[in-house]
C-alpha cells in the first residue's frame, strides 16, 4: 500500500512541476535559481526542472512496479 501511495505522490509531483516548467512559471525559475545557482540562465532552470520531472516520474513508475 505504501509503495502505491508513493507512486501516486511522485506522479502528482511530476505533473505539477511539469506543468509549471511547460508554462515557464517565473516562481519555479526563481526557486530553481535560488537553490542551484544564481548564475543559471532561465533556460537552464527549465531544463533542470524537466530533468527532475523525468527522474521523479521514473521513480513513481518503479514504486508502482514494486507495489
Amino acid at each position: 500500500m505504501g509503495w502505491t501511495i508513493g507512486g501516486i505522490a511522485c506522479m502528482i509531483y511530476a505533473a505539477g512541476v511539469g506543468y509549471a516548467a511547460y508554462k515557464k512559471s517565473p516562481g519555479l525559475i526563481k526557486l530553481i535559481k535560488m537553490k542551484m545557482s544564481k548564475k543559471m540562465t532561465d533556460q537552464g532552470a527549465i531544463t533542470t526542472a524537466w530533468v527532475a520531472v523525468g527522474v521523479v516520474f521514473v521513480f513513481g513508475i518503479v514504486c508502482f512496479i514494486l507495489a
